[in-house]
């Protein structure tokens, strides 16, 4: 059965002039049931187009609203979180028509289902952003969030304000002998550039302070004038130990101040690029793990390739260090290189003998001996590390 027509108001339209003009657009149709099936499409377009003409967005936006609750209420939330401009006049005049009763054709159909989801997909993601929508459909923007600059500049004033009104309880003897800036600073755990903005402020006041105490300037003689000689004096006196305050704090402060702690880059971090060589099956050697050169007193590295056998010793306390591909912190005099004739007898007394044996033996023997670079390529095994 067909639902009754809720009639909407028209402005600007007298009912001659809109009947002249549906003449013209077409109709709405309202009772589906009486419409015969060889004209059942062309009903379809002309109330599409009586919609489009006579009503406007808001109406657009309130037949969806009745579509939603009646067939996806799940969805309201969602619907109601989108902007009312992207209810359009096909897709609400479907919804529209659908509500009266109308049976609507499988593309129809389609089309209506498509755009009602794509617009509850923007409510959800509106929703989702927290996303407020203010009278114009325009999103709300959120409050600027104020730097920590900012922030800071709005305790100093506040502090400042504070302050100021301490030396008006100075001027009229209301303040407590015991008062004391520095404490009151310390108490609040007061920022260094605060200090340093209320040494900044009363710099000023002292330095005319002091022109109204020395030079007897005419204008502040006469602006300070309620204040006896003797008040004058006490007041510069006051002013001056404010800034003596701020001063001590900042260097209390400095004093304070615990060092910045050194961020550690993990082992593997510090080694990941280096290139080495993990195994040889020509020598049956394996590297050891190259985290264990950092910090090393010494290492010794074997090319495959070459047949070059490369003796690192540090000369830093806290021993050899690894960027990209390369050992650093090694002493250069100290540090050199051989190449073995018979790689595996010298491979074999390294990886048995004790540091001292196995360095003896390194250098005693007769190839010639040459200083030495400390790059690590991909035929290279990490073979022993002295710690």
């Amino acid at each position: 059965m067909a639902k009754a027509k809720t009639k909407t108001k028209l402005p600007r339209r007298g009912k001659t002039q809109r009947s002249l003009e549906e003449g013209h657009i077409g109709y709405e149709t309202t009772d589906w049931s009486s419409i015969p099936a060889d004209q059942y499409e062309k009903k379809i377009v002309e109330t599409m187009r009586h919609y489009g003409y006579f009503y406007e967005k808001k109406s657009f936006q309130s037949w969806m609203l009745v579509w939603i609750k009646e067939h996806m209420p799940e969805s309201l939330a969602d619907f109601k979180a989108a902007e009312a401009w992207r209810c359009t006049s096909t897709m609400a005049s479907l919804c529209k028509m659908e509500t009266n009763g109308c049976v609507l054709p499988e593309s129809n159909k389609t089309f209506q289902l498509k755009h009602v989801q794509d617009l509850i997909e923007i409510g959800k993601e509106n929703r989702l952003s927290n996303v407020e929508l203010d009278d114009d459909d325009q999103p709300i923007k959120a409050p600027k969030r104020k730097t920590p600059q900012e922030l800071l500049s709005e305790k100093t004033n506040e502090f400042i304000g504070e302050i100021e009104g301490c030396v008006d309880d100075f001027c009229t003897g209301d303040l407590e002998k015991d008062w004391s800036l520095y404490n009151e600073m310390r108490k609040s755990g007061t920022a260094a550039q605060t200090a340093r903005d209320i040494i900044s402020y009363y710099d000023g006041v002292k330095e005319e302070l002091r022109e109204l105490i020395e030079d007897k300037t005419e204008d502040l003689v006469e602006g300070y004038s309620h204040m006896s000689v003797k008040e004058q004096k006490a007041f510069y006196d006051f002013i001056s130990e404010i800034i003596s305050d701020c001063e001590k704090y900042l260097v209390s402060k400095k004093a304070t101040r615990k060092p910045r702690a050194k961020k550690i880059t993990p082992l593997s971090k510090q080694v990941e690029k280096l290139l080495y060589l993990k195994e040889s099956a020509e020598y049956k050697i394996a590297s050891v793990t190259p985290e264990q050169i950092i910090g090393a007193q010494a290492v010794y590295l074997f090319n495959t390739k070459t047949r070059v056998m490369k003796y690192l010793v540090s000369d830093r306390r806290d021993g050899l260090m690894v960027k990209g591909s390369t050992i650093h912190g090694y002493d250069q005099e100290e540090s050199f290189k051989k190449m073995l004739r018979k790689p595996e007898d010298m491979i074999e007394i390294i990886g048995k003998a004790s540091r001292a044996k196995a360095l003896k033996a390194f250098k005693s023997l007769k190839t010639k001996q040459s200083d030495t670079d400390a790059r690590v390529n991909r035929d290279t095994v990490i073979l022993k590390i002295v710690r």
